[in-house]
C-alpha cells in the first residue's frame, strides 16, 4: 500500500523543507562541496551536517559534525566547514582532504529545538585517483656510448651551396692562372728566342773574315 504524500506531511511536518543534491562525488585527497536549500522561514535557524546513523539512518550517528550558529559566519570543524547564505536560503558544506572512510550517507538539515529537524539525505562517494602513464615505451636517450660497441663512422656531406662555392673558386683560380702564368711563360719564351738571336749575331761578328 502506498502512503499518501499528505499523510507523510502530517506525520513528519517539514520533511521537505530542506533539499539536497542527493549524491556528491569527490576524489581521494581532494575536496567536495555540498549545497542544501531550505525554506525562507528557517533563515535564522542553525544548519547542520552529520553522518547518517548505522541502524537508524534518518538520525545522526553520534554528534553533529558541524553546525552554524544561525548567522552567515563560516564554522569549521576539522576538515569540514559550513557556511549559511540567508539571501540564497542555502548553506554550503565543504569536506577537504577526502579519505575512503568519508564515503557514507550524510544529512544536511535545520536544527529545531523540541521539534523534528528538517533534513535531506546526501550520499558521498570517494574515488581513488587514476594514474596514467605518460611513458612512450622508448628507453631514455643516453649520450654515452656503451663499451664494446662499434664506433659510428663520421660522414661529411657537401651541400649544393658548398659545391657552388668550390666551382667559383676553381673559376677564379683558372682566371688567375691565365692572367699571371701565361704572360710569364710567354716572356720566358721571348727571352729564350732573344738570347739565341743575340748568340748568333755574336758568332757572326767574331767569325773568319
Amino acid at each position: 500500500m502506498r502512503i499518501s504524500p499528505v499523510l507523510v506531511w502530517i506525520l513528519f511536518p517539514g520533511c521537505w523543507a530542506v533539499t539536497g543534491p542527493g549524491t556528491v562525488h569527490g576524489p581521494l585527497g581532494g575536496l567536495v562541496t555540498v549545497q542544501c536549500q531550505y525554506e525562507r522561514g528557517y533563515k535564522d535557524y542553525p544548519k547542520f551536517w552529520c553522518r547518517a546513523g548505522t541502524l537508524l539512518w534518518f538520525q545522526c550517528s553520534s554528534a553533529q559534525i558541524v553546525e552554524t550558529t544561525g548567522s552567515e559566519t563560516e564554522v569549521k570543524w576539522g576538515r569540514v566547514s559550513i557556511r549559511d547564505n540567508h539571501t540564497l536560503s542555502a548553506f554550503t558544506v565543504t569536506v577537504e582532504n577526502l579519505t575512503l572512510a568519508d564515503a557514507s550517507m550524510y544529512h544536511c538539515g535545520v536544527d529545531r529545538t523540541l521539534l523534528p529537524d528538517p533534513r535531506a539525505t546526501v550520499e558521498l562517494t570517494v574515488s581513488e585517483a587514476i594514474h596514467t602513464s605518460t611513458s612512450t615505451g622508448r628507453p631514455p636517450a643516453t649520450r654515452e656510448q656503451p663499451s664494446g660497441a662499434a664506433s659510428t663512422p663520421i660522414t661529411l656531406s657537401i651541400s649544393s651551396n658548398d659545391t657552388h662555392a668550390l666551382s667559383q673558386f676553381s673559376n677564379v683560380h683558372f682566371l688567375l692562372l691565365f692572367i699571371w702564368k701565361v704572360p710569364i711563360f710567354l716572356c720566358i719564351i721571348w727571352v729564350n728566342i732573344r738570347y739565341r738571336k743575340n748568340s748568333r749575331e755574336m758568332t757572326d761578328r767574331h767569325g773568319p773574315s
